[in-house]
């Protein structure tokens, strides 16, 4: 048979669904139904049932029902919360969908299941990431001993027997179906969809099984492998049994790294390398080694039958919270109660299970060191006041998002929404694979790799809204948190930050204080923003780099708000306290904001009296530490130095500033074309005192490859080469623009300095643009485009000076 390139229509195929009557008593199960992809999943199903109702009303008796799983309680109330939202905006507050058993049933007859569920290696070990590392080896073998009371065999093998028999998938659903459904209508499940991102998964749980290996005895070199491999391979025979058990399985899959690396083609096989400029990728080839483990999980679980959605590295958003807390990342929580001390009060404090207490991210002041040779000593740091951004961005299992970040990950990864991906599942899962051109058609092993579509537009209109805009160009928002992203990327965000605030300050009509102000009803944030100019390109253009220099290094490095009056000096309290210290206020607000930026993790590197400093909080996201000592940063350093294949120390330290995600606003600029410590950074660091050495630099790069940079001169380059060619946009050449158009102007037609599109251009600019075959619509490799050379007199026989319109 001879299959179209043409879709069916969705609508038509839901009425004729709708007609038969044959889809009213479905159950499916969506693993992982709570987190961004799975639970857009969710939601989509919801609407098709509800739609198809509108054509053929179902019987009394007959119920849908949508199961999903959670991790615990606050997965579940957090969709739950978005679930209410989502029935609100189609039906109105008067049919929220009513509380039945451990689920909710919606007006119109659909129940929404929830349980809890949470897929490990073996039931109770992952509990080894919150006991203290002193315990950890009596954990074990407690863990061993309850799998296989007396003994008998060594721990290994008990381990390995335990982990081939675990099937944790199809057990909850066969315990769901015999719980619920037993002897009744429906036997199986219309669907499973596994929202989860396998390779993630799996690359998680084996983390978990290296740990547990260092704490066994007498344990071979291949045992941590030889207990990875049985989980893998327990966790495909366990997929096998839930293709037994529904008439679709469908799985949310990942390229691992987003489709962000090259392929070519070399005599000894196909060569891989990332094009991520994040800091963890770009130490070493772990990523590339994660890709290669996907596609062949892809491989095999196609081959078993399963449908396998191989996604462009989704960014759902699934949730956009409003002035909420944000945890603390995973990685900085577990340095947190690994460390021998306390790091600040509370650090190491246990909740009522037991179990460390999951911290919040929290603003508080920096230590401020001299980076080269710092003093000696143990690192204390105040707990600080919790950090709630007016708007964050919840993406299911990725974590937590500032807007800039999402806005610029979207952009240079050419994601796919969350929307059109679930509805892929969604549809398949209800209705079946599309019958003229199937998304997943067994000619291509059942894998559909679901390329960049332009549906990513609906996330910008709704990036592009108002308050999340003015997010993005308050400069006291942060623009980048610690979820899903590199230190260097983050880094960069949080630099254009601190120019936009920076501008802020100078331009913020102080005078227009009210003498008498209430300060109990005194919003200096919102003042602030009220009576100050966004950044613009063309302020930009204006500002002489030499007072920029100057002012971004007493912003940065103030101790208190009355440090940072300087940058204002039109502001005068005079007469009238109430007004000066309303004006303290504002300075004290955008201390915070600075403040907030090591807090995140990113440390700030600039000069004070001739000297380099470094602002930093209790982690260093560029080499994910803990800085529990005054001198850790530098040691860091230096132990990376000795394990260099060339290049001075400074040549190192240099390498790390420039792609490891620090803030460096000194006057001068770093470029590098090297991608990982472990090269010779001898002849691949360069040092330029300002933006024409820097341009210069770059001209000597061979087009295209890698190159990153940091400092204050490299930054103003960037946008300086940026805003030439912003500003040459011309509505008589309409689409031709490409790029020229993706920066917002304001009413006056002055072109806004949008963080998040910023960075995107910045990726593209060093090199790290994801590979499409169109790129070129996205911006130019380097700060500025080269000039083209003038060849006229170069041509035999052409006229002089001629030339016609």
């Amino acid at each position: 048979m001879t299959l179209s390139y043409k879709k069916q229509r969705l609508g038509p195929r839901l009425a004729q669904a709708a007609r038969s009557g044959e889809r009213w008593r479905d159950l499916h199960a969506i693993i992982g139904g709570t987190g961004a992809v799975g639970g857009t999943a969710l939601l989509q199903m919801l609407s098709m049932y509800e739609e198809m109702m509108t054509v053929t009303s179902p019987g009394a008796d007959d119920v849908p029902i949508l199961l999903a799983t959670g991790l615990g309680r606050d997965d579940i109330r957090a969709f739950t919360r978005r679930l209410f939202r989502y029935v609100e905006t189609r039906h109105g507050e008067a049919l929220h969908p009513r509380k039945v058993g451990t689920g909710y049933l919606t007006a119109s007859g659909v129940f929404v299941a929830f349980e809890r569920f949470r897929l490990t290696v073996l039931p109770g070990l992952g509990a080894i990431q919150d006991v203290a590392i002193d315990e950890r080896r009596a954990f074990v073998h407690s863990f061993v001993e309850k799998l296989a009371p007396g003994g008998g065999q060594k721990p290994i093998a008990t381990l390995l027997e335990a982990i081939g028999a675990a099937r944790p998938v199809a057990s909850f659903l066969r315990g769901y179906l015999g719980k619920h459904f037993e002897g009744q209508t429906p036997g199986r499940f219309r669907s499973v969809i596994l929202g989860i991102p396998i390779p993630s998964l799996i690359a998680y749980h084996q983390d978990h099984l290296k740990k547990v290996v260092s704490h066994l005895d007498e344990t071979s070199a291949d045992a941590g492998e030889e207990l990875q491999e049985a989980f893998v391979r327990a966790f495909r025979d366990d997929l096998a049994e839930v293709r037994g058990l529904a008439d679709e399985v469908l799985i949310a899959h990942t390229t691992a790294v987003g489709g962000m690396y090259d392929e070519s083609a070399a005599e000894e096989g196909k060569r891989r390398s990332i094009r991520l400029g994040f800091a963890h990728s770009a130490k070493d080839e772990f990523l590339v080694d994660k890709q290669r483990f996907a596609e062949e999980l892809a491989h095999e679980y196609g081959q078993l039958g399963l449908k396998i959605l191989i996604t462009a590295a989704a960014i759902g958003i699934d949730e956009v919270r409003l002035r909420q807390p944000i945890p603390l990342h995973a990685r900085p929580s577990r340095l947190i109660h690994d460390a021998a001390d306390e790091i600040f009060l509370g650090a190491k404090r246990l909740g009522s299970d037991g179990k460390p207490v999951r911290h919040l991210v929290r603003v508080a002041p920096p230590l401020t060191l001299p980076l080269d040779d710092p003093p000696a000593g143990p690192a204390k740091f105040a707990a600080g006041e919790l950090l709630r951004p007016s708007y964050s961005i919840r993406s299911g299992e990725n974590g937590f998002f500032s807007v800039a970040n999402t806005d610029a990950l979207y952009r240079v990864m050419r994601v796919a929404s969350a929307s059109e991906l679930a509805l892929v599942l969604a549809s398949v899962g209800v209705l079946g694979d599309d019958g003229n051109a199937p998304w997943f058609p067994e000619s291509e092993n059942n894998v559909c790799y679901y390329t960049e579509t332009d549906n990513s537009r609906q996330v910008f209109d709704l990036l592009n809204q108002p308050p999340l805009l003015a997010a993005q160009i308050s400069g006291v928002e942060p623009m980048a948190l610690q979820d899903l992203g590199s230190a260097k990327h983050q880094g960069e965000l949080h630099a254009l930050s601190l120019l936009i605030l920076l501008h802020r300050l100078r331009t913020v009509d102080l005078d227009a204080i009210d003498p008498y102000v209430d300060l109990d009803r005194f919003d200096p944030e919102r003042f602030l923003l009220d009576h100050s100019r966004p950044l613009t390109f063309e302020d930009l253009a204006r500002w002489p780099f030499a007072d920029l220099a100057r002012e971004m290094q007493i912003l940065v490095g103030a101790e208190t708000p009355e440090e940072l009056a300087v940058l204002n000096p039109r502001g005068h309290g005079g007469l009238f306290p109430l007004k000066r210290q309303a004006q303290i206020r504002i300075f004290r607000r955008a201390l915070e904001a600075v403040w907030a930026i090591p807090s995140l993790g990113s440390p700030i590197v600039f000069e004070r009296d001739g000297k380099t400093m470094v602002r930093t909080g209790f982690f260093v996201a560029p080499f994910e530490i803990l800085c529990d000592r005054t001198e850790r940063i530098a040691e860091h350093v230096k132990a990376s130095h000795a394990q260099g294949s060339g290049g001075t120390l400074r040549d190192f330290r240099d390498f790390h500033l420039a792609t490891g995600g620090f803030v460096d606003v000194r006057p001068a600029a770093i470029l590098t074309t090297a991608r990982t410590d472990r090269e010779d950074l001898s002849a691949q660091v360069y040092h330029c005192r300002d933006e024409a050495e820097l341009l210069a630099a770059i001209d000597t790069i061979e087009p295209y490859s890698f190159f990153a940079t940091c400092g204050l001169s490299a930054l103003t380059a960037r946008l300086n080469g940026l805003h030439l060619e912003l500003r040459r946009a011309m509505l008589e050449l309409g689409s031709l623009q490409d790029f020229r158009w993706q920066m917002p102007r304001n009413e006056n037609g002055l072109i806004l300095v949008v963080p998040g599109v910023v960075e995107a251009f910045r990726m593209v600019a060093e090199g790290l643009e994801k590979t499409t075959g169109t790129e070129r619509l996205d911006g130019f490799w380097g700060y500025r485009r080269r000039a083209v050379p003038v060849r006229w007199d170069a041509i035999p026989g052409l006229p002089q000076n001629g030339s016609e319109t």
